[in-house]
């Protein structure tokens, strides 16, 4: 008889299908100290908490990181071969065809050799089902062309001729594999009710057969018989545990659980595992339910770890920085708590044999309650766990310290250079612990005002650029001059991306452009005296010029038109200069602007107008001062549709002690220095002084200019929109510079340019 092999689509699919919840980003959001291997029976390993994927210890593509042999099998052809080493009975039964038989005489070797060969027969047979990733039934069947007839044919004869007990198990699997994938499943059913259910031992090919028939009873639409064999298969499988998962979920969703089947507390037992591993609401319940009916069965260990993974999940969450949170951070999860109380019971019920593990489960427990010195008195009492005792009794170490002293700094560059093959700890990410650990030392520090160590914890020395923060400066710089500087401070102080940067060079350098900001060119002068070096940052004399055309990457030389600069008044700005000679040239064109002469006074506050707009967050020279680039509006403006009054600021945070610690404090620094109302103030001088009215009709555009740059950043009451097309309105401030240079200055040349030029001008114009 030949049939088309059909097997069952759903029971075909991979494991990615459906999750219980597992994976290997293990601790990608949230610190895990607790190894969830932890647990003493490696069979359930699998159904430990996971994110990403389906099972705990799979990557990202649903593969095992380190493939093994099925151990419940190999286990059971050792019996067979007590004196076999194991790997040579991997390669027998896995790897047949490359395996060396010779000299393997004796009756049951040849006995199993008979059997292997007629196994590998079937497994090339259907080789076509792990082939084909297909849910086209027609591509299926295409690829079935075995001639199952003559298998079975050939098999009944080997097995009439087998008489050892576990070799007949493994050809009645064969059997009832083929009937299964033939559509055969009713006379698979017979067969195994009739010849192997009540006549072999419940080893683990038994529960491989099961597997099988369970499959069978689903394809005949009995769900709910298919449901109670597939909980068999996982509760007392080693091997078949993820796919009997898998495939008991197929049946809740025929709205069959087995329930009806089940008969006496093991059963039950079962119901209730399969049930927990597949609802996350009601893990303390379930967990109390387990213990009443059986505290030494090795799933309270699974149930409880799942549950515990949880907690940390949300008590130690990862990249804390600057938000209102603390490490740990309880939230509304008081999980931890019923789980302590669990634990504490288990460590004093006499049919409980694992006492280490609830010992060290107690203490960790006790840990995250922040009841430190209990933790560390149960932690003490636990045997066996040596790696993750040394852990644990480091982080509660580290957390048990309310400042860091000289002796606790010396102890804690020994606690991270623990690691040799590590040459930087701080890009070690494996080691969750030491993460944790640093962010409590960077949060200590922070907490007694010692911002400068706080700061270096997580950051290079150079993430200070764009803070403004001369408070964090003044402290780096304390910290820099700090004489005998314990082990840890001098990791602390090395912790730069340029190893041969000068320190205090560049804090004084840091310095000297917060005062520029800061519109101080007196203090900025001083501090970039003191630094002996520029950092090979060079200043254009077109930083004194302005623009019409709005292009950040356009060349200078079409953008920066106006060459005011040049005139013979301002000779001491040279074509290019230091930051330094910034500072003095602001300073010169600051006494300028007091000038006697009209006209220089003039023409100096037109080029300090100049400059402020320029280095303002949409000027085109906005990068330069911290030596980037000026592209793009994100890296300068906050867009979070101007609501600049909600975001947070660098500088501020630190002033208030704000956040955690200070982990990601570089995210925030500083985009707007209201520099452009400093720049309008100038450009109302020229106004008031000139009756050029050419250069105050352009005094005025770049006046607006201004008023864009505040309602970019601060938002403005007074706007108008414009329909620009079908789809789209524009909303714009109500430019007052606008409307002046719209109402006095129309006569201008330079009205009949910029009309044409700036879109947004004729918008104005043509809707005011």
């Amino acid at each position: 008889m030949k049939k088309t092999l059909f097997y069952l689509l759903l029971l075909l699919s991979s494991s990615h299908l459906l999750a219980c919840g597992g994976g290997s980003w293990e601790g990608m959001s949230f610190y895990n100290l607790f190894k969830q291997t932890n647990i003493s029976a490696e069979a359930y390993y699998p159904f430990l908490r996971s994110d990403y994927t389906t099972f705990y210890g799979e990557d990202y593509y649903e593969q095992e990181k380190e493939p093994q042999y099925p151990k419940g099998n190999i286990a059971l052809w050792k019996e067979l071969l007590p004196n076999w080493k194991t790997e040579d009975i991997e390669k027998a039964v896995y790897k047949f065809n490359d395996f060396d038989w010779l000299g393997k005489n004796s009756e049951i070797e040849k006995s199993i050799h008979t059997y292997l060969l007629f196994a590998n027969k079937c497994s090339d047979a259907f080789s076509y089902r792990s082939r084909i990733n297909s849910w086209d039934y027609d591509e299926i069947t295409d690829k079935a062309t075995v001639d199952e007839a003559a298998l079975l044919e050939e098999l009944n004869l080997l097995l009439s001729h087998e008489t050892n007990q576990q070799l007949r198990m493994r050809y009645y699997y064969q059997m009832i594999r083929i009937m299964h994938y033939s559509k055969d499943w009713s006379s698979a059913v017979s067969l195994y009710e009739s010849k192997f259910e009540n006549q072999f031992p419940k080893n683990e090919m038994y529960y491989y057969v099961v597997d099988q028939v369970a499959g069978c009873y689903y394809s005949m639409e009995n769900y709910e018989k298919a449901a109670y064999l597939f909980t068999k298969v996982l509760n007392k499988s080693l091997d078949r545990k993820k796919a009997a998962f898998l495939s008991y979920n197929f049946c809740t969703y025929k709205d069959a659980e087995g329930k009806s089947l089940f008969n006496g507390i093991d059963d039950e037992k079962d119901l209730l595992f399969i049930s927990s591993l597949r609802n996350f609401t009601d893990e303390v319940i379930n967990l109390r339910k387990f213990i009443a009916m059986d505290a030494h069965d090795v799933r309270v260990e699974l149930l409880f770890m799942r549950a515990l993974s949880n907690v940390e999940r949300d008590v130690w969450p990862k990249y804390v920085g600057i938000q209102d949170l603390s490490l740990p951070f309880y939230g509304d999860n008081e999980t931890y708590q019923d789980l302590l109380q669990i634990a504490e019971q288990q460590t004093k019920n006499p049919q409980v044999k694992n006492k280490a593990f609830w010992q060290l489960a107690s203490s960790y427990l006790s840990f995250i309650k922040q009841d430190i010195p209990q933790a560390q008195a149960k932690l003490k009492e636990v045997k066996g766990f040596p790696a993750q005792k040394n852990i644990l009794a480091i982080v509660y170490e580290v957390f048990s310290w309310n400042a860091l002293t000289p002796e606790n700094e010396n102890r804690l560059t020994e606690i991270l250079n623990q690691n040799p093959d590590v040459k930087d700890w701080r890009e070690e990410q494996q080691n969750d612990w030491r993460q944790l650990i640093l962010d409590k030392v960077a949060n200590t520090y922070y907490r007694n005002n010692e911002i400068a160590k706080a700061f270096l914890v997580h950051n290079r020395i150079e993430n200070v650029n764009d803070l403004n923060s001369i408070e964090l400066l003044d402290a780096l710089e304390a910290f820099y001059n700090k004489a005998d500087k314990s082990g840890y401070e001098k990791i602390l102080i090395g912790n730069k991306s340029n190893k041969n940067i000068s320190v205090m060079d560049y804090i004084n350098d840091q310095k000297g452009i917060c005062y520029l900001y800061q519109k101080d060119p007196e203090l900025a002068l001083e501090f970039f005296t003191k630094s002996q070096s520029d950092y090979q940052m060079i200043v254009p004399a077109t930083i004194f010029s302005n623009n019409i055309v709005e292009c950040f990457s356009c060349d200078v030389d079409m953008v920066m038109s106006d060459e005011v600069y040049k005139a013979n008044v301002f000779s001491f700005i040279k074509p290019e200069f230091s930051k330094k000679d910034l500072a003095t040239n602001l300073i010169e064109l600051e006494k300028l602007t007091h000038n006697e002469k009209q006209w220089k006074a003039k023409l100096a506050n037109y080029l300090l107008a100049n400059y402020y707009y320029n280095i303002s967050n949409t000027g085109y020279y906005r990068g330069l001062l911290r030596s980037t680039g000026n592209c793009c509006d994100y890296s300068f403006i906050d867009y979070s549709y101007y609501s600049y009054s909600k975001r947070k600021i660098g500088e501020e945070i630190i002033a208030q002690r704000k956040g955690y610690n200070l982990w990601n404090i570089s995210q925030y620094g500083k985009k707007y220095f209201d520099l452009c109302s400093t720049a309008m103030h100038y450009y109302q001088n020229v106004i008031d002084m000139s009756t050029d009215k050419e250069l105050n009709a352009r005094c005025l555009y770049l006046m607006a200019k201004c008023e864009l740059n505040e309602y970019y950043n601060v938002g403005s009451k007074d706007t108008f929109k414009v329909k620009v097309s079908k789809y789209y309105d524009l909303t714009l401030p109500n430019y007052k510079s606008f409307k002046k240079l719209k109402e006095d200055y129309s006569d201008t040349k330079f009205h009949q340019m910029i009309i044409r030029e700036c879109s947004y001008f004729r918008l104005y114009s043509t809707h005011y």
